[in-house]
């Protein structure tokens, strides 16, 4: 199986603190992520050769180093390679989806985001969404949702 990559939103899907509560700061002074959020994307990750690329909001004014640091900090196994880029442009997460997807010519993908606005994804794009709840995130129902999408189940 080649290499799938995992476009992944933070806030939602590993941070999953309501925007009502104060933010919970890990001890390197950035926000704290759900641990069994991450736990299960590890377990993901471990079954699938992966790799991530961010498409959080949090993306903006942070390096792909410190977001590497931040996620090494939380014991996240799947190496983070990139950032999809921040154009110029404006665009919603739905058309930021698309043209990363497009403009690499992924194959293999899956899609982790709470963002309600990924309905409007092309149906074989919106096949490979792992729509999370945002104060639940990347549950245990997400993972097997996930792995069935995968055909790992």
């Amino acid at each position: 199986m080649p290499r799938l990559t995992i476009i992944l939103d933070l806030d939602g899907v590993l941070i999953t603190n309501l925007p009502t509560q104060p933010e919970v700061l890990h001890t390197d002074g950035y926000t704290d992520f759900d641990a069994s959020c991450v736990a299960n994307l590890n377990v993901l990750v471990a079954e699938v050769e992966s790799e991530v690329w961010l498409i959080s909001a949090r993306r903006k004014g942070k390096t792909l180093l410190e977001m590497q640091a931040i996620f090494n900090a939380r014991g996240i196994a799947a190496p983070i390679v990139g950032m999809v880029p921040v154009y110029a442009d404006g665009m919603k997460r739905n058309h930021e989806t698309i043209r990363f997807i497009r403009e690499n010519n992924l194959e293999h993908y899956l899609i982790i985001d709470d963002n309600r606005v990924l309905r409007q994804l092309p149906r074989s794009m919106k096949n490979r969404l792992v729509q999370t709840d945002f104060a639940r995130g990347f549950n245990k129902d997400k993972l097997e949702e996930a792995r069935r999408l995968l055909g790992i189940t």
